[in-house]
């Protein structure tokens, strides 16, 4: 595999895969898979977070700041499901990173590289 440089990511990716993870009832992970070139896309691992034959997967929560999230085996009511989703929906934005840890989710030693957000509506 090539040494990737940078990650180009669109922000909506981001709040997709944190939806998925802490709102809606799906089996399985999400992760943000990046392929050799920085480019990525939403994975599905529905046995659990693996990373792919190719590229790296990392957890969405590795692109974002300090946000106050639940567990994700959390029972949470509709109320706050539904303040959840708000909150996902208007605060990831604000805390993306500009940087990320490839290596976050792999033992392996940190490789740091800049995250560039493919978005045009800042």
């Amino acid at each position: 595999m090539t040494e990737i440089e940078r990650v180009v990511l669109d922000p909506d990716l981001v709040v997709t895969a944190l939806q998925q993870k802490y709102v809606e009832s799906m089996p399985g992970e999400p992760a943000i898979r990046v392929d050799g070139d920085g480019r990525t896309e939403l994975l599905a691992n529905e046995n659990g977070f693996t990373q792919p034959e190719s590229g790296v997967a990392l957890r969405p929560e590795r692109f974002v700041g300090d946000l106050d999230l639940p567990d994700p085996d959390a029972e949470l009511d509709d109320e706050e499901i539904e303040k959840l989703a708000e909150r996902l929906g208007s605060e990831v934005r604000p805390e993306l990173k500009e940087e990320v840890d490839l290596n976050a989710d792999r033992e392996s030693d940190e490789h740091v590289v800049p995250v560039e957000y493919d978005d045009s509506d800042p």
